[in-house]
């Protein structure tokens, strides 16, 4: 099942587990390869990296995100394997659960889940910070514009470097830095504090009991930080969209019509982050985000959104 991957699977069980694994689960992610192993009576998670900076950077964000999430489990951090190396893996505790995305089939419990992990999710992003936000380095902005400014700023020094370039067309590329000019256009949302935000919040990120169906715990944070809880809604219906945990979310949210608009504009860069950490390029989808973002743009320049 794992004859590939078998030598580094038993390096790092047996240098941070304490023993042989007798018996192994692959699961081919999108950023790492993710094994289940057994070690004698103890159960962890291998996650192995295909691209280096990730594993630390993880382990941040779960020790970050333990600060503010109760009465769901988090993967604890046993140790960080060749930090910013090609080769580095995160060794975590197992979180008994299984990824909503897989589990739930019935619609009494999809529905149910919808309304507890929306409810989860609106609490979490309840605790605000003094200091205002975060951008993905870390540093303090007192309003939301400039933290993304800078984040901005990091795709298009991205979006023209060489490893842009093998992955983007040059056209796209040029499309899409002059869309990240175009972010002061955006209608201002009247949400004006800061959140904690996941970072990566969708249905595979988010385990329930595979007994009760129940949400039970928080798996995969992206850059968890203070920031705008819109960016945390981005992602919401990308896997399992008949969830339907934005539509939930915006139900049960007093956001202004501008909301759409900025979700799409946050979708393209999102993405354009994740071809950064993934060399994965989808350029027909990511053509059609920048349309759509343009479309909507053109819509709020002919009739402005109150």
């Amino acid at each position: 099942m794992f004859i590939l991957e078998q030598g580094q699977v038993e390096r790092l069980c047996q240098s941070y587990l304490g023993g042989n694994a007798t018996a192994v689960e692959k699961i081919t992610g999108f950023q790492a390869d993710v094994y289940l192993v057994q070690v004698g009576r103890l159960r962890a998670v291998l996650k192995c990296y295909r691209q280096p900076h990730q594993a630390q950077r993880e382990a941040q964000a779960l020790n970050q995100l333990r600060q503010y999430v109760h009465g769901l489990a988090l993967p604890e951090v046993i140790a960080v394997h060749q930090p910013g190396q090609q080769g580095e893996a995160l060794v975590l505790t197992y979180i008994h659960g299984a990824p909503a995305s897989h589990e739930l089939e019935s619609p009494i419990e999809i529905d149910r889940f919808a309304d507890d992990f929306v409810d989860w999710l609106r609490g979490l992003h309840a605790i605000s910070c003094e200091m205002g936000f975060q951008d993905e380095a870390g540093q303090w902005h007192s309003q939301f514009a400039a933290a993304y400014q800078a984040d901005l700023q990091a795709r298009i020094v991205w979006l023209n470097g060489h490893n842009a370039a093998q992955w983007i067309s040059q056209p796209l590329r040029d499309d899409l830095i002059e869309l990240a000019g175009k972010f002061a256009q955006l209608p201002l949302s009247n949400r004006q504090t800061s959140s904690i935000i996941h970072g990566d919040a969708h249905a595979a990120n988010f385990l329930v009991n595979p007994d009760t169906h129940r949400l039970c715990g928080v798996i995969d944070p992206g850059m968890v930080r203070f920031s705008h809880c819109e960016l945390d809604l981005v992602q919401l219906d990308t896997v399992r969209p008949d969830l339907k945990l934005l539509g939930n979310y915006l139900t049960k949210s007093d956001f202004d019509p501008g909301i759409r608009l900025r979700l799409a504009f946050f979708a393209v860069f999102s993405d354009i982050h994740q071809v950064a950490q993934t060399g994965v390029c989808d350029e027909a989808t990511l053509m059609r985000k920048l349309s759509k973002v343009q479309r909507l743009l053109d819509a709020a320049a002919v009739a402005p959104m109150s």
